[in-house]
């Protein structure tokens, strides 16, 4: 007895499913067969898989009695199950449910109580991850003839329209189908693309912003037809998820905002109606809302669906609601444009109508919309080419306006012109008279300029003289201009002491204030100041050159004028360079002082405190100590004194003195500084290049960098190396 009690659970739910049987016939194949279909929604989400139903013991599944289950806007999981049992003449079937755009749609086969086949499909799964690869849930049925097999579906939507046709189609019938499907797409979406490249020339040629919003409205909805049909799963995101959900709401909200904003231009309601614009305006402020609302998960995204549904159908009636309101005002309406909307309003009213569950067949409330919006399209595109030629009319007219215009124009032009000759006959000659003046005065200044730049090259060391002092050296020298604000000074000097070891080098690299002219004028201070401390016995290091060239430079050009401060100086980095050359003694205004040195001799305890390495490759270590932050010149009452460094050098050491023009100069592919970094790497990337090349190699960087950019600064660049 016991047993039997256990067992009577079980039979009753073995009388559940035969209560869920659908005979296939070969008059029944293609159309929906879900009156016989049990029906479990799954409002807690508790049962993720199929295993989990088969347990129970109570059957929840109820039969649902509709061709087609709606389960109309939801976010709950839902299962469908049925019996199908072959008695027509084939044995292998295709399977559809569920929308295009469900977001799960998993299909089970089942065999005492247990799954024996598991496919997927769906946007929220990968498009190839489907048993069937095609844009629609489909599912493969293998049925001997008199053979029954009993399915599970579950469905699952993120808030959206969820229905569940229960269609089974014979193998090839279907593929033949759906050929005729792809066909009808295929025109659809080829009169979109169409309706959008022909307008877009014609907003080009017009620049007309109807045309704009026209050919935006039509974009939009041609995704959005799209995504409904299931070509964006397939083509833009294969891959599922996020934007293959949100893509349809989206792009939903898209076509209602520009629809709006379409009409709104078309009928030029800032001119005919402000209270409609006004409408207008509010409503389109209130789709841009739930556009945001619509890309955002969660519960905002789900009760995005059916407001976006209200207000597609809100959007339509008051298109057709401006439409009869400016002609009873006696606004002239093109008669396309209103027959257009009238054809969307029937077909969009039918469509959502579908969506909300008041029109029962949701295979003719979907084709609706495509077809009342393919209708549209054409239509609106005849009112389109009206409004283009009345636009060209006006044009026309326009021009034959400007053309008498013009005419009038030029004869009054003609008669000023004959004045305008006299005057500039009287003119010209005033002007030949002027141009001699300047002529001379150009040459006059250019011939300065060519003197000034002689002065300039005598006060420069010659090659003969900086090979002597340093032979293996180079120096990178581009004046901006004919003369320069930058100059180098290489010289011999000694301490008061006479032996070997008071012997020095003397190089500099001298940055003045400005360049051209002006800069030139400093330079030849600026010398005269250096070569005088040659002879200075009290000036016996780079340091206190600085700190005579600094007290000289103020005193020489005063620091105040009728008042006013002078700011003129001079930035410069100076070393000293023994007799043996073992060391080499640095002092720097502002400009720092590199050394490169290979990593096989580096020490990090061999080096001043103030240096430290900026650079670095497998081979070779790049050093810099930094300048004092003050100039020469442009100094308070009180002299700031210049720090003196002092470095042990090594064989091949190689050092490098320079001023900022190098660094400064605009150029390359989006017109920036070449800056510090780019230097240095440049500099260690050259450093075991002979001299020669080195210097070839900055000054076709430069140039290469330089481009069509003007130079903006002097460049000079020193550089010797240890033997």
């Amino acid at each position: 007895m016991k047993s039997l009690l256990l067992a009577l659970p079980f039979s009753l739910f073995g009388y559940g499913q035969s209560a869920n049987e659908i005979v296939l016939t070969d008059e029944n194949l293609g159309i929906s067969l879900g009156e016989n279909v049990g029906v479990f929604e799954d409002k807690t989400n508790a049962f993720p898989a199929v295993n989990a139903l088969l347990e129970l013991i109570d059957d929840p599944f109820v039969k649902t009695e509709q061709a087609i289950p709606d389960f109309n806007f939801t976010a709950n999981r839902f299962w469908l199950r049925f019996t199908l049992t072959n008695h027509s003449s084939k044995t292998d079937f295709i399977f559809e449910t569920g929308r295009t755009v469900t977001n799960k749609v998993e299909f089970f086969e089942v065999e005492e109580k247990r799954a024996v086949q598991h496919y997927i499909s769906g946007d929220d799964f990968a498009y190839n991850d489907k048993k069937i690869i095609h844009r629609k849930n489909l599912f493969p049925i293998a049925l001997e003839q008199n053979e029954s097999k009993t399915f599970y579906v579950k469905l699952e939507s993120d808030g959206e329209l969820l229905f569940a046709p229960i269609i089974v189609h014979d193998h090839m019938g279907f593929f033949a189908e759906d050929f005729k499907d792809q066909f009808t797409n295929g025109f659809y979406y080829g009169l979109i693309a169409l309706v959008v490249i022909i307008y877009f020339f014609f907003f080009i040629f017009l620049r007309d912003r109807s045309f704009l919003f026209y050919i935006l409205y039509a974009f939009s909805q041609g995704i959005l037809q799209f995504s409904l049909d299931g070509y964006s799963h397939h083509h833009i995101f294969p891959k599922g998820g996020y934007f293959t959900s949100h893509l349809l709401l989206f792009f939903a909200g898209l076509t209602v905002l520009f629809s709006l904003t379409y009409v709104n231009h078309f009928l030029n309601l800032k001119k005919h109606s402000q209270g409609l614009l006004k409408i207008f305006n509010i409503s389109r402020f209130a789709i841009g809302l739930i556009i945001i609302m619509s890309l955002i998960p969660g519960p905002l995204y789900e009760l995005s669906f059916p407001i976006i549904n209200g207000a597609s159908l809100f959007s339509v009636l008051l298109a057709a609601y401006a439409i009869i309101r400016l002609r009873t005002k006696g606004v002239e309406v093109d008669l396309f444009f209103a027959l257009a909307f009238i054809i969307l309003i029937i077909g969009g009213v039918v469509f959502i109508l579908g969506n909300i569950s008041v029109v029962g067949d949701k295979m003719i409330s979907l084709g609706a919309l495509k077809i009342s919006s393919a209708l549209e399209f054409v239509i609106l595109s005849i009112s389109m080419s009206n409004k283009y030629g009345k636009l060209k009319k006006e044009k026309e007219l326009a021009q034959k306006e400007a053309l008498i215009t013009l005419e009038e124009k030029n004869a009054l032009m003609d008669e000023s012109n004959t004045k305008l000759e006299r005057q500039v006959k009287e003119r010209t000659s005033e002007i030949e008279l002027q141009k001699e003046e300047l002529s001379k005065i150009n040459e006059e200044i250019v011939s300065s300029i060519k003197y000034a730049l002689r002065i300039q090259e005598a006060i420069l060391p010659s090659d003969e003289h900086v090979n002597l002092l340093i032979p293996n050296s180079f120096i990178l020298y581009r004046p901006k201009d004919v003369v320069s604000g930058d100059f180098y000074f290489i010289e011999a000097t000694s301490t008061a002491n006479v032996s070997d070891a008071s012997r020095f080098v003397l190089v500099a690299a001298v940055d003045c204030t400005g360049h051209g002219v002006p800069g030139a004028f400093m330079s030849i201070v600026g010398n005269n100041l250096l070569t005088q401390t040659l002879t200075k016995s009290a000036v016996s290091s780079p340091g206190e050159v600085l700190n005579y060239l600094n007290e000289g430079v103020n005193r020489t050009l005063r620091r105040t004028i009728d008042g006013k401060a002078i700011s003129d100086g001079m930035d410069i980095a100076m070393c000293a360079l023994n007799h043996d050359h073992t060391k080499l003694f640095f002092a720097g205004a502002k400009n720092p002082l590199y050394l490169s040195r290979h990593k096989s001799v580096f020490d990090q305890n061999d080096i001043p405190e103030a240096m430290h390495v900026i650079a670095e490759t497998e081979d070779v270590v790049l050093l810099e100590i930094k300048g004092d932050k003050h100039p020469i010149g442009n100094s308070s009452d009180e002299l700031i004194p210049f720090i003196n460094h002092t470095i042990d050098l090594m064989v091949d050491d190689q050092i490098y003195v320079f001023t900022d023009g190098y660094a400064d100069q605009f150029g390359g592919p989006k017109s920036k500084k070449f800056n510090y970094r780019r230097f240095r790497e440049l500099l260690i990337k050259i450093s075991s290049m002979p001299m020669a090349d080195q210097k070839a190699t900055l000054e076709t960087e430069f140039i290469k960098w330089l481009g069509t950019e003007e130079q903006i600064d002097d460049v000079l660049v020193i550089s010797f190396k240890i033997d």
